[in-house]
């Protein structure tokens, strides 16, 4: 799990060449200049901006292409993390409408898209769908999204808070994958491991109206160097070294899947579901005696599966997805369905 303390965040920023440039004021600076540049660089895109928070970014970015298409309608899938993590932001702060599609996790198809018959202005594509568990659109379906896209003048937007971890399905480069897209969006503290953080990548004028809308979101920061250095180090230090995450979640989740009362899917990312029937309440005091046991903690407790009896959780694999080794996760679920 990536969690750290504050020592750790202390001694890498003090440990990095970064330390040593001028300091940023209000999104601007040379950390901000670096950061930027190498975004856009490694995403295809003419520019990017940075925002101290995911959020916000987002925001910023379907309120400026809703603005610029008049009609502030978006079209996204109910699973998606604007949908379900927001508390209805994009609608109670930005006015927007919200076009809910596609089929419980199942990734937003060209099928999808055709249902609907009203006029929308956005269609956000979140790679992965993490509540669906990670899941990914083929690459002749966002292929298809599009071409429906350029037909009916509507703007494609990535949410890609998970885009560095999801290139490796497709077998092409991040700009490769973005260049399908209007505008993208990332994250900086997922697998990059900065300390938080997120930019959006587009054209020069569109990031120029995103930038009236971060200060209006009160993201406009006086500094924000730990985030800045952070995800520049994440960039030297994790960003190659993603794919070879991805092969350890499908390792790990093989060997998980030889488990009985395990369901488990391939991973297409670092990251997976893992589902079981039970007592939510028994399962989750069993979960935390084990990991005191056996001191490793492989992922969050379980929660509900909405409209169904059973219970989930995640692994996501990361820098430090080392430090435990494969057995012992076989040996931690072992013991915990053993129990049921």
């Amino acid at each position: 799990m990536h969690k750290q303390d504050h020592r750790y965040w202390l001694d890498l920023m003090n440990q990095s060449k970064y330390r040593d440039f001028d300091s940023d004021r209000y999104n601007e600076g040379p950390l901000v200049d670096e950061l930027e540049t190498r975004i856009a660089a490694l995403l295809g895109k003419p520019d990017a901006l940075f925002f101290n928070k995911g959020t916000t970014c987002q925001l910023a970015a379907l309120k400026v292409h809703c603005n610029n298409q008049h009609n502030h309608k978006i079209m996204l899938h109910p699973q998606s993390h604007i949908a379900q993590d927001e508390q209805d932001a994009y609608q109670a702060l930005m006015r927007l409408d919200g076009c809910l599609i596609g089929k419980p996790d199942t990734p937003i198809s060209l099928e999808d898209v055709e249902s609907v018959n009203e006029k929308v202005s956005v269609l956000v594509i979140e790679l992965p769908l993490r509540r669906a568990g990670f899941k990914l659109p083929e690459w002749q379906e966002l292929l298809k999204l599009r071409e429906w896209c350029n037909n009916n003048d509507v703007i494609m937007h990535m949410d890609g808070a998970r885009l560095w971890e999801s290139a490796n399905y497709y077998g092409m480069a991040w700009a490769s994958v973005a260049n399908l897209f209007d505008s993208v969006y990332v994250s900086l503290y997922k697998g990059l491991g900065g300390m938080t953080g997120a930019l959006i990548a587009g054209d020069a004028l569109m990031l120029e109206q995103c930038q009236i809308w971060r200060d209006r979101l009160g993201s406009n920061m006086w500094t924000a160097f730990p985030a800045l250095i952070t995800a520049l180090i994440g960039i030297d230090n994790n960003l190659n070294q993603i794919s070879s995450w991805v092969n350890r979640a499908r390792e790990i989740a093989n060997a998980l899947q030889a488990v009985d009362g395990l369901l488990i899917e391939t991973p297409q990312t670092n990251g997976f579901q893992i589902k079981i029937q039970g007592n939510l309440y028994q399962l989750n005091n069993r979960f935390k005696k084990i990991a005191a046991q056996m001191k490793i903690s492989p992922c969050k407790s379980f929660a509900a599966v909405p409209n169904s009896k059973l219970l989930f959780t995640e692994i996501q694999v990361g820098a430090q997805h080392a430090q435990i080794r494969t057995q012992e996760l076989v040996q931690f679920f072992k013991k915990l369905t053993a129990a049921k």
